[in-house]
């Protein structure tokens, strides 16, 4: 069997502002301006041969905004980032939040601000931010070992993929620019995490986004990974690639080949006023949405 195509990071990995202004010059960075003109708007009807896909991240608490907007879909996608705290009671209120969703295939990302997917990995402050020891407290009273066994109504992808009705969907939830993450992992090491990212797949789902696509430069600092978009576009190619994290860059753009998706409901203000991305992913000819097959596949080792 060949050996699996990895990548080594760019020497540049660490000025991401220096790699873009070159990159520019012969990568597409083109935005679609109007969501309505996307190929799989709403306004399309479902079709049998497609999984409609329904997808938000940044959520922050807002469960009202995610049951009141979600659109009728096949599966639902959440990038990350659905809340603020951590605390119990979020996550109490997460659970209900899916159990009220219309859609019957939820797929989640644990984000940067989701801390109590990694209990084990707090600072002092975020120890009593999510209140750590009342959440081990209530999964050890539910005979549980982690927060997403206790929301069993979702397909929970950390550094894992599922196929369903033969469409390949895999999640990274690593992010280099936040050293307080939940995920977190260097701009000179994160191309290990990167690589673990097989080909094949469909929908790509990571909280980071790619350089120069659905992402935003602060002061000092760049939301977007060098090395994702080199993994992205030079190795995957995923047809979708669906994020949030940049919160103020919600929108598509399109590189001639991969759809980056920045599906961030709130704002930088934590305002909920972006609503659901919509789009279709075609399905196998053997495949069926009635019965569909789902298959969970791991990364490259």
């Amino acid at each position: 069997m060949a050996k699996p195509i990895q990548l080594t990071s760019h020497p540049m990995a660490n000025y991401p502002l220096k790699v873009l202004s070159q990159l520019k010059k012969t990568h597409k960075f083109d935005k679609l301006l109007n969501l309505k003109n996307f190929p799989s708007a709403n306004r399309i009807a479902i079709s049998n041969n497609k999984l409609r896909i329904a997808c938000t991240s940044d959520i922050f608490d807002n469960t009202t905004k995610l049951v009141d907007s979600c659109p009728q879909a096949d599966i639902l996608i959440i990038a990350g980032n659905i809340s603020r705290y951590s605390k119990w009671i979020d996550i109490v209120k997460f659970r209900k939040c899916l159990d009220d969703l219309p859609i019957k295939y939820k797929i989640l990302l644990p984000g940067s601000s989701d801390i109590c997917f990694n209990l084990e990995n707090l600072t002092n402050e975020q120890t009593k931010q999510c209140e750590r020891d009342n959440i081990k407290k209530e999964l050890q009273l539910l005979g549980l070992k982690h927060v997403s066994q206790y929301l069993n109504n979702v397909i929970y992808l950390q550094d894992m993929g599922v196929e369903i009705a033969g469409v390949k969907f895999y999640g990274s939830p690593w992010v280099s620019t936040n050293k307080t993450a939940a995920f977190y992992c260097s701009r000179n090491n994160i191309m290990n995490k990167w690589n673990h990212i097989p080909r094949g797949i469909d929908v790509l789902i990571t909280c980071q986004p790619p350089l120069g696509h659905g992402d935003a430069d602060y002061i000092e600092e760049h939301l977007g990974d060098v090395d994702l978009l080199g993994t992205v576009a030079c190795r995957i190619g995923p047809t979708f690639h669906v994020f949030g994290y940049s919160r103020e860059e919600f929108g598509i753009s399109f590189n001639g080949y991969t759809y980056f998706i920045n599906a961030s409901m709130c704002t930088r203000s934590y305002n909920p006023s972006n609503d659901l991305i919509v789009f279709d992913v075609p399905m196998p000819d053997n495949a069926s949405k009635i019965s569909p097959n789902i298959n969970y596949f791991t990364g490259l080792m």
